[in-house]
């Protein structure tokens, strides 16, 4: 079961990687793209709804892409998560029941409504600075890396 969007998922994995970008500057998409094993147009589609939250900003050029707008411990989970898939997540029910809520609660109703806001929460709380610490190197040499400024895909 996944909690998140493939967008979200490529957001998250490209905000992790933007971080570890060495070298000063922008990361073209299409590098990306290749460190994150998507389709470059899907992820360009992306990124740019990670523009207007003020999470990235682009430079356009021959050195030109993207580049984090602010430092990664001002960068929540949530703020990426919100950005690409909306927090309707956070308003719904757990079984997709129409019309669940207070008055007519499902049976998981009561459960999920508790679990809900401590996920909400923890989203809203774990910065990026947080989960690049709790990132082992070896987990992020297996998945992405830079080398001489361009990322890479390591399967």
């Amino acid at each position: 079961m996944r909690l998140i969007s493939q967008g979200a998922q490529y957001a998250i994995s490209a905000i992790i990687a933007i971080s570890k970008h060495t070298e000063d500057g922008a990361v073209s998409a299409s590098h990306l793209s290749k460190s994150l094993n998507c389709p470059t147009a899907y992820l360009s589609q992306v990124l740019a709804k990670l523009k207007e939250p003020g999470i990235l900003k682009s430079q356009r050029g021959l050195n030109g892409g993207v580049y984090l707008a602010k430092s990664i411990d001002q960068i929540t989970m949530m703020d990426v998560i919100a950005a690409i898939d909306g927090t309707e997540f956070f308003d719904k029910c757990f079984m997709g029941i129409e019309g669940c809520g207070h008055i007519e609660p499902c049976p998981f109703h009561a459960f999920w409504s508790v679990e809900r806001k401590k996920i909400e929460k923890w989203l809203q709380e774990t910065t990026f600075a947080q989960v690049d610490e709790n990132m082992t190197q070896k987990w992020f040499d297996l998945r992405l890396q830079f080398s001489n400024g361009a990322p890479s895909f390591n399967s």
